[in-house]
C-alpha cells in the first residue's frame, strides 16, 4: 500500500511581513498597493492566515491619532455583540483569572485604571444593561459612545503579532483593511461600565432570542503597543479633562428615554408646554422669565413627584409611564392653576422672580416633593412597587406592564400627609412674596460686602426690600417641604416683611 502525496507549500513567515515606521513598527501588508502581497494573500501562503486560533480576523480602520511624534496606533472596527465579547474578553467588572492577563501587564494596568463594581457602579451597568435591552426589544434607539481599549506592548512585539492588511491606503492617516488581532484580553480605557453591560447583555435571554448576538452592532477603538503607564494616563486625562456637560441641552435633546417621554406628555397642553429652558436659548433666571423652568429641574421635580426623590432619572422605565402620568399631570396643572396667572405676567415691571418664592427651582422641587407626600395613598404603593419588581432583562414590554401593574395592586396603602383639596387651601393661602418675614427665615438673605442685608428696590411700587436668596439646596428644598406640610404653615400666611436693618 502507498502512502498517497500531499504537497507541502512553504507559508511566508509573520517576520518577513515588512513593520512599518510610521505606525510604531506594527507589521502591516499592503495588497492594494503590493500586486506580490496581494498575490500572495489571495492563496493564503501567509501563515497567520492559518493560525485562526491566536488571531482573531476582523475588518476596520488603521489610523494614526494625535501629533506627530507621538502618534497613537488605533484600530477601530465594528463588531456585533457575540464579536465584542470574543474580541474584548476583559469584562471590567469580572477580570479574566488567565495566563495572559496576569502575565503581560494587564494586572497591574487594573488595579491604576479599573473601578470594583460596586454599589454604584454596579447599579449603573445594571442600568447601562437595561438601556441595551430596551434597543433591543424595540423601545429606543440605542445611542452607544464608542468602547475605546487597549493591548499592551506585549502584545504588539510578542507572538502572536498584531497584523494588518491594507485594502485601501488613500488616506495617510487611516488605512481600511482587516486586522488579525491577538486572542488576549481588550482593557478599556474609556467606556468600562458600558463593557460590562453588553457582557451581560450578552448572556440575555432575550437578547439571544431576538438574535442581538449578531444583529446588535457596536463601535470599538483598540490602542495598540500600550504599557501599564501609557494607559493610567489615557485613563486620566479621558476622565479629567474638559467640563460638565448640559444638563438642560442634554435633557431636552433626550426624547427616547423614558423620563423624557414622561415628560414631553406631561406637559403637553399645560403651562410648561414651549417654556422650557433648553440651555442653548433663554434660560431661567432672575430676569428671563419666559422660561417658566429649565429641563433639568422639570425633571427632578418629576423624579420627585413619582417617588419623593428616591430614585434615578434612569429607574424610570417605559412601563411606568401609564401609571405615573396622570400624578405628573396633575401636579404641574396644580401649579398652573395656583401660579399660572403671574408667570403669564412676563411684562410686569418687577419679574416674578425677584417677587415670589414658586419662580424658584428649590420651590418647585419642594413642591413635587410636598405633593408625593400628599398623594402617598396612590404614589406610595406605585414607589414601593419600582424598588421590588425584579426584571430580567428578557421580558417583553407588555409582560413588564402586567408586572408592574401585578406588583402595585399587591402594596400595602400609605397615608398621605393630608388631603388634596387642603394642599391646595394652604398653597392659595400662603404669602409667596419672596420679602416676606417666614421665607427668609427658611432661604436667608443676601449681603452687601459689609454683612448688611442686601435690598432691592421694587420698580412697580418703590417699596424697598430685603433681597431673598434662593439657594438650590437639598437642606432648603427639605425645609420648604416641610413648612408647607407642617401643622405651623400658617406662619407661611404672615404679610409681615423682612426688617431692613
Amino acid at each position: 500500500m502507498s502512502t498517497p502525496f500531499i504537497s507541502q507549500q512553504k507559508l511566508i513567515d509573520t517576520e518577513d511581513i515588512p513593520e512599518d515606521v510610521q505606525y510604531g513598527g506594527l507589521r502591516i501588508l499592503r495588497v492594494s498597493s503590493d500586486d506580490e502581497a496581494r498575490g500572495n494573500f489571495e492563496q493564503h501562503r501567509y501563515r497567520f492566515q492559518h493560525e485562526s486560533e491566536k488571531r482573531h480576523a476582523i475588518r476596520g480602520t488603521l489610523c494614526l491619532k494625535g501629533a506627530d511624534g507621538r502618534y497613537r496606533i488605533c484600530v477601530t472596527v465594528h463588531p456585533n455583540l457575540r464579536q465584542f465579547t470574543d474580541l474584548v474578553r476583559y469584562d471590567p467588572s469580572d477580570p479574566p483569572r488567565t495566563v495572559d492577563f496576569e502575565a503581560n501587564g494587564m494586572r497591574a494596568a487594573h488595579l491604576k485604571t479599573q473601578s470594583d463594581f460596586k454599589g454604584a457602579k454596579a447599579s449603573n451597568r445594571s442600568d447601562f444593561c437595561r438601556y441595551i435591552l430596551e434597543a433591543v426589544r424595540g423601545e429606543r434607539t440605542a445611542y452607544l459612545p464608542t468602547v475605546t481599549g487597549w493591548q499592551s506592548v506585549e502584545e504588539f512585539e510578542e507572538d502572536p503579532q498584531p497584523i494588518f492588511v491594507a485594502f485601501d491606503e488613500s488616506n495617510p492617516a487611516a488605512v481600511y483593511g482587516e486586522v488579525y488581532l491577538p486572542k488576549r484580553p481588550i482593557m478599556q480605557a474609556d467606556g468600562q461600565t458600558q463593557t460590562a453591560a453588553l457582557f451581560e447583555a450578552a448572556q440575555n435571554r432575550l437578547a439571544i432570542q431576538n438574535g442581538a448576538l449578531d444583529k446588535f452592532f457596536v463601535t470599538l477603538e483598540i490602542e495598540l503597543k500600550v504599557d501599564v503607564d501609557s494607559a493610567a494616563q489615557s485613563f486620566a486625562d479621558r476622565n479629567g479633562r474638559g467640563t460638565k456637560k448640559n444638563t438642560n441641552l442634554v435633557a431636552t435633546f433626550d426624547t427616547s428615554s423614558a423620563l423624557a417621554k414622561l415628560r414631553n406628555q406631561a406637559i403637553k397642553g399645560t403651562i410648561f408646554e414651549d417654556r422650557v429652558a433648553d440651555g442653548r436659548s433663554t434660560g431661567a433666571t432672575l430676569t428671563a422669565v419666559q422660561n417658566i423652568v429649565d429641563a433639568s429641574t422639570l425633571e427632578q421635580m418629576l423624579l420627585n413627584v413619582i417617588s419623593h426623590g428616591n430614585r434615578k432619572r434612569e429607574h424610570i422605565k417605559h412601563h411606568h409611564i401609564e401609571t405615573v402620568l396622570p400624578y405628573c399631570r396633575e401636579f404641574l396643572l396644580l401649579l398652573e392653576g395656583q401660579f399660572g396667572g403671574i408667570w403669564n405676567d412676563t411684562k410686569q415691571p418687577d419679574t416674578y422672580r425677584r417677587l415670589y418664592v414658586h419662580g424658584w427651582a428649590f420651590a418647585l422641587k419642594a413642591l413635587a416633593l410636598a405633593y408625593n407626600q400628599v398623594r402617598r395613598d396612590q404614589l406610595g404603593p406605585i414607589m414601593d412597587a419600582m424598588q421590588k419588581e425584579t426584571a430580567t432583562g428578557d421580558d417583553t414590554t407588555d409582560q413588564l406592564v402586567k408586572r408592574f401593574t401585578k406588583i402595585v395592586g399587591e402594596q400595602s396603602a400609605h397615608t398621605p400627609a393630608m388631603p388634596f383639596d387642603e394642599f391646595e387651601h394652604r398653597l392659595s393661602a400662603i404669602d409667596w412674596r419672596r420679602d416676606r418675614q417666614h421665607w427668609i427665615r427658611i432661604t436667608g438673605c443676601l449681603q452687601e460686602k459689609n454683612g448688611t442685608k442686601k435690598t432691592v428696590t421694587l420698580k412697580s411700587t418703590g417699596e424697598r426690600v430685603v433681597a431673598a436668596a434662593a439657594s438650590n439646596t437639598p437642606a432648603h428644598i427639605s425645609q420648604v417641604e416641610n413648612k408647607i406640610l407642617s401643622n405651623t404653615w400658617l406662619e407661611l400666611t404672615s404679610h409681615e416683611s423682612e426688617p431692613l436693618g
